[in-house]
Parts: structure tokens; sequence; C-alpha cells
């Protein structure tokens, strides 16, 4: 048989199509490793606004992934939550029996409310006391309003922080930006409330890049602090200055909330007190309420007030956790993102080559990246890009995956296309589904039919007509054959100029009776081609051909076959020259089929026979062969049979008289 087989089953000098077409895809999908990860560098390097917002949503399933972390014990928020806003509308209706609930009537709430607090707080022994709540404007209850609060910041100053916000609005020439500061100037504390906004709206740096972004839009200084650090200050706490990201405790609710009306409730009050909740504690008073609308969006929670992100500064600048970016610099954070991933996934694409295993690889290597991430993160503070990195050996495996499936649908077309020329589809459809049989094409014992077919005279023709003739006319007789050898079932093995060899069962046999069947059945076929093509020539005024075939059945040794250079999948055997030689003895008994013993008791009862006896056959004179003539199947017509028999028998007579002189 001429077909070739993979480079794999031949070695690596017999099949050079197939290697160099395989490096070529090879070389294919390593070019676009390369390609992945240079973009997915320059994607890091740059810092795009959706390149943000996608690492940032890693980001935020990567703190997800995490769960809420203990945030420290010395901050709590004194909340304006829906609760305590409920109280005017209560005071309103029981203003003679609960009279401390006055400065909650309406909203806003009278200043004297957080005088109140302040002084409470700070007899309860509070470090610090920050006011997330902008005091720019004289209150609308009156001076008297204003003097209460400015008293208590007269004694209590060095441990209070106001808030200061620097506002912009749409002026002529571009934007203008406008500092808010309370109206009490003795205070010697007061923090910016402001925080950089990242593309997704955001909130996840720490307030002192707001101050940078505004200090370079300005150029000129900025005086006040975050209020973040304004607390710490005033609390005589150091900054542990780490990242410019703040590090995200839990979601909203993450940090204790005291509603702001328990501070006015005298047996609230004697409680919390008596219970130390706020010893030593530094104290955010701000609004938690959704219809004070400071409601902001984080990356654990879209939901999540201003002053829990204040709370979550302070405890970031206290704890010194501040997120950082592992590579400060974002163009070498880009190029060695590119590196190592080129690294990773040329490794993992020249290692890997089965589809399976690179699949796995390439997701392993994905997962793994993610959680270098993640420990990154949670235990070391330092932010390493997740989302381009696992995206870009997500799409390499899948590009490796199909430059690899391509690859393998070539050499299956071209196999598929080179194995049709000599087995019949349906076997060849069989092979391709168990590629991994190696066995098929390794050296092995099997049971099989051999047919051996030769025309009759042909060395004759071929002096008697021109050489393009010739070959066209050849061509066309094996075209008819092979079509009949193929419908059947059967493998062509070689042409040995115009002989032909076949079997049946082999590679793949479809059983014994069933395989001796269909090499009966394919020679009877090749009868009837031979009759129609006979017929086409006497048309045309060409010779008439006549063949032999012989068919025999037993073991053979089936494998490839040859040198390094050239194998052939073939097979050997006794077999092999019993129906060899029997083709050769249909000359001598003037018939055109003939079948061994072994093949006849295998199909007896389904054809039709003639018994020409024991021969020997040349190279086996010590022993006889019993043999049949073919007529046809029990169920057929025998007349081409005969009629065969009868041109067979003119031709002959035709060429002696030729011969005579």
């Amino acid at each position: 048989m001429a077909f070739h087989l993979p480079s794999r089953l031949q070695g690596a000098q017999s099949n050079r199509w197939g290697l160099k077409r395989s490096q070529q895809l090879q070389g294919v999908g390593h070019a676009c490793m390369a390609l992945w990860a240079v973009l997915a560098g320059t994607a890091i390097a740059t810092q795009l606004p959706w390149i943000q917002r996608i690492e940032g949503q890693a980001q935020a399933f990567l703190l997800t992934l995490r769960g809420p972390v203990t945030p420290p014990t010395e901050v709590v928020i004194l909340a304006i939550d829906d609760e305590s806003l409920a109280q005017g509308e209560f005071f309103q209706n029981h203003s003679a029996q609960y009279p401390y609930l006055e400065p909650l009537a309406t909203w806003p709430w009278r200043r004297q409310a957080y005088a109140t607090a302040i002084e409470r707080l700070m007899a309860a022994g509070a470090r610090t006391v920050a006011i997330d709540i902008l005091f720019v404007d004289p209150s609308s209850y009156g001076p008297a309003d204003d003097a209460a609060l400015q008293a208590t910041l007269s004694r209590h100053g060095q441990q209070v922080v106001l808030a200061a916000a620097y506002e912009s609005s749409s002026a002529t020439g571009g934007q203008l930006t406008q500092l808010l500061q309370p109206l009490y100037p003795q205070i010697p504390h007061v923090g910016l409330i402001n925080f950089p906004l990242d593309p997704d709206f955001k909130i996840r740096q720490l307030p002192e890049a707001y101050l940078q972004e505004v200090k370079a839009a300005s150029g000129s200084e900025i005086s006040l602090p975050s209020l973040a650090g304004a607390t710490l200050a005033a609390a005589q706490l150091p900054v542990q200055e780490q990242g410019n990201q703040l590090f995200f405790y839990g979601p909203a609710g993450t940090f204790p909330q005291i509603p702001f009306w328990h501070v006015l409730d005298p047996q609230n009050w004697t409680l919390l007190k008596r219970a130390g909740v706020f010893k030593d504690k530094i104290v955010l008073i701000g609004p938690t309420a959704t219809s004070l609308q400071d409601i902001k969006r984080t990356p654990v929670s879209d939901l999540m007030s201003g002053v829990e992100i204040h709370a979550t500064a302070v405890a970031t600048l206290l704890e010194g956790r501040g997120l950082a970016e592992a590579v400060p610099n974002s163009q070498g954070r880009g190029l060695l993102l590119a590196l190592v991933l080129g690294a990773v996934g040329l490794l993992l694409g020249h290692q890997l080559r089965r589809p399976l295993p690179r699949v796995v690889g390439f997701a392993g290597s994905a997962i793994a990246w993610g959680a270098i991430g993640y420990l990154s993160l949670v235990y070391g503070s330092r932010l390493v890009p997740v989302a381009i990195p696992v995206a870009a050996l997500g799409v390499a495996g899948l590009t490796y995956t199909a430059v690899g499936a391509v690859g393998d649908r070539l050499e299956e077309r071209r196999l598929r296309g080179t194995l049709e020329r000599y087995v019949a589809p349906p076997v060849v459809e069989e092979i391709l589904r168990q590629p991994q049989d190696f066995s098929i094409f390794v050296g092995r014992r099997l049971q099989a039919a051999v047919m051996f077919s030769d025309i009759r005279g042909f060395s004759r023709l071929t002096y008697q007509m021109g050489a393009e003739d010739m070959v066209q006319l050849l061509n066309t007789y094996l075209d008819a054959m092979v079509n009949a050898i193929l419908a059947y079932r059967g493998t062509v093995d070689k042409f040995i100029g115009d002989a032909v060899m076949a079997e049946f069962g082999s590679p793949v046999s479809q059983g014994e009776q069933e395989d001796a069947l269909n090499a009966v059945c394919a020679a009877l076929a090749m009868r009837q081609a031979l009759a129609n093509l006979r017929q086409t020539l006497r048309q045309n005024g060409q010779p008439p051909l006549f063949h032999g075939i012989g068919l025999s059945y037993g073991e053979l040794v089936v494998g490839n076959i040859g040198s390094i250079k050239r194998l052939e999948y073939t097979v050997i055997g006794d077999v092999v020259n019993v129906a060899s030689r029997i083709e050769g003895l249909t000359k001598q008994l003037g018939t055109d089929i003939l079948i061994t013993e072994s093949l006849y008791q295998r199909v007896k009862d389904q054809i039709t026979v003639v018994d020409y006896g024991q021969h020997r056959l040349a190279g086996r004179e010590q022993e006889t062969v019993q043999v049949y003539g073919l007529v046809s199947l029990k169920e057929g017509d025998p007349a081409l049979y005969h009629q065969v028999q009868a041109d067979l028998q003119s031709h002959l007579r035709t060429s002696l008289e030729g011969q005579i002189p």
C-alpha cells in the first residue's frame, strides 16, 4: 500500500511535508502568543481608561473573594442614618416627652446637635472627633445655634476635625475649583473630604491622590490635608503610609456604626458610656442615610457612604495597609508583564502539543496568575495586573488550540486524500476515528483475503500501442478496477505495472466471512466493470482487455515495511504468494477468476463455483492447492460468467491464430 502515514509513525524523515506544515503552524501559534503578550504589556503600560476599568473589576472580584477583614477597633462611626433622621418626625409628635430630640427636628439639624455630641464624646474619652459635614454657611437657625457649636469647638478644638472641600463649577474659560472651608476659623484641624475617581467612577485611591491632582491643575501648594490625615494628626497618631490605594476592609457596614440619636438620648447614652464604646476611639460623624445622597461607588460596594470611605482611609493610614502597584512605573510594569507572559505562553505552547493538555495548561496558568494576584493583594498589599494577563493567557490558549485544530484538520484532509486513493471511504473513516490506535500501522498478524489481478497479454499491447495511448488505456482500466475494490471495503496495496494487489480485512476487518464475501463481490464487480469497458474499447476501435484474478484467504503480517526514507503499508505472507500464483493459473485454466479452498469455505453457501480440482503452483511443487472458478453469487445471474468465458476463449483463439506464421 503506497499511502504514507503520519511522521510519528514513520520517523522524522518519512513525512517532511507534514513536519514542515506542523512547524509552520506551530510558528503561527508562537507568533500569536508573542503578539498577545505584547498587546497585554502595551495595555498595562498605557493605562487607558477601559484598561483601568477592567483591572478595577478584577480587583473588586478578588476583594469579594477575600471577604471582609476586621477593621481596627480604634475607628467608630456615629451615623446620621435613616433611624436618626426619623427622630425629627417622632419629636414633632412627642415634643414634650422627648425634648432632647429637638435639635433633630428638621434636616439640616441644628448645630447644637453636633455640639452636644462632641461634648458627650469627649466626656466619654474619645480620642478625636471628625465631622464629615460642611459647615461653610451660617446656621439657618440663627447666630445662637452657631455660637453653641463655636463654644464647644473652643473647648475641644484640638481634638475635633471639621470638613473642607474643593468644589468645581463651570465658569468662563474652563473649570473653576473653589475651596469651601468651615466658618469657624479657630479650629486647627481641617481636612478635605474629596476623593479622586477612577475611570469607572469608583473610589480606590487615598484622598492624598486628589490633592496631587489639584496641585498639578492649579500649580500651587495645597495647605490642607485630607480629612483622614487631619483626623490622625488630631489624634496624635502617626500616618503609616505604604501605598496610594485604600485598603477596603469589607463592604458597607463593615465598620461599627452607632445611630447619632443614641448620643442625645439619655438612656442610650448612659449604656454607651458605661460600655466604653467611645473610649480612646476615633469617632467619625457623617451621613449614611441614602436620602442624604452621600453614597459612593467602591470596588467592594456600589452603595458605600462617604463617612465609611473616610473611616476606611483613616484605618488604612493608621495600619499602613495602603495598596500599591507591585511595579510602580506603568511602562516598566507593562514591559515586565509582556516578558513574563511571553515566556510562560511560549513555554506552554512549545511543551504542550495535544489539544487537551494545552487547554489545561493555559487554563491552569491563568488560574495560577489569578492566584498570584490574589495572594499579592491579600497578603502583600501589592497590586498585580490580573484581568489583562488572564485574558491574554486565555486567548493564547484558544489561539494555540485553534491553530492546532487547523493543523489537525489539514493533516486529516491530507491523510484522507492519500488514503482514499487506496482504501474504501468507510475504512478511511474507521481509521480516522481511531487515530491513537497505532497498532493498525505497526507490525501485526491478522486474517484477511488477498487479491491479485493482471491484464492478459499486456506486454504484447505495449508494443502495439503508443506510449500515451497505452498509459491512458491503463489508467482507465485501473480506475475501473480500483473503484470496484473500494466499493467493497478493499484496500489497494500496490500497483505492479498493470497488476493490482488488494486486501480485504486489512487494516480494519469486518469479520472473516464479511471480508471474504467482500473480496468475492469486488472480483465480480471487476468482471462487470471490465465487460463494460470492453464494449467501449470495441466501439472506439481499441483492443479488448481481459484479466485474471486470484483470491485467497489466510494469515498475513501487516505493517510499515521499507527503509527510513521510504515506507509502505503492505502485507506479506504465504497467502500473498498463493493469491499471486493462482492469478497466474487463470491463464492455464482459461478462466478469469479463481479462488482457493480457504476462501471458498467461508463463502461457499453464498456463491456458485466451478471445481477445478487440485493444482501445483509455481514454487510450491511439493503440495497442491484446491481451486475454484467463481461463477456468481447464488442469487446472481451467471450469464455474465458464461459471456466472459466465451469472449475469453474467442480472444485466446484469435491471439493464437495471430501468432501462427
